[in-house]
């Protein structure tokens, strides 16, 4: 086999085991998503999503006031972010950090470096820029990454609404992470 596509092939399990999520070894926390609520009267309401009924969409801790409290059937759209970019920054850090470090290596072996200490300074250099670089690209692909949900079905659309919004809740997902086996220290 090729040694160049032996590397490659390294490379790519490298990165795929190490943006696994069950390599990260931490606890399963609740995502928190940023929503933006566009109602059939044309009105646009921000907060983060809290919890979804049969017939409500709750934002943030508002629930006993209006303003937090969004009845399904008047929803044309609901657009949602994540709000943390921390997973894109890492992935885009180790991705940017493991490609620049492979090529610095490819580059360095066709044309060698005077000394061991010039090899190492450059290899280092290399995979810091690469990861500086991968987490500028990480965090701007964060931004981009939204998801636009809107009533599947006319007939019933708060049913649909309902479906589709709850597993973005963060009461829902606590219900998720509190139904899973504590690890024991």
């Amino acid at each position: 086999m090729n040694p160049f596509l032996l590397r490659c092939l390294w490379l790519t399990i490298l990165i795929s085991g190490s943006l696994s999520v069950a390599s990260w070894a931490q606890q399963p926390t609740a995502s928190v998503y940023q929503v933006k609520v566009v109602t059939k009267s044309a009105h646009r309401i921000r907060g983060i999503l809290s919890e979804v009924t049969d017939s409500y969409l709750f934002l943030g801790n508002e629930k006993r006031s209006r303003e937090g409290r969004i009845p399904l059937i008047d929803i044309r759209k609901v657009v949602i972010r994540r709000r943390s970019k921390k997973n894109a920054i890492i992935s885009g850090a180790i991705i940017g950090g493991l490609a620049t470090g492979f090529l610095a290596t490819q580059s360095l072996q066709k044309n060698q470096a005077s000394s061991p200490v010039t090899y190492g300074l450059t290899l280092t250099f290399a995979a810091a820029s690469g990861a500086a670089a991968g987490l500028v690209v990480g965090s701007a692909l964060g931004n981009l990454t939204s998801r636009v949900i809107r009533p599947a079905d006319r007939n019933n659309p708060e049913l649909s609404l309902f479906r589709q919004l709850e597993p973005f809740s963060w009461r829902y997902q606590q219900d998720l992470i509190n139904r899973l086996p504590q690890k024991e220290n």
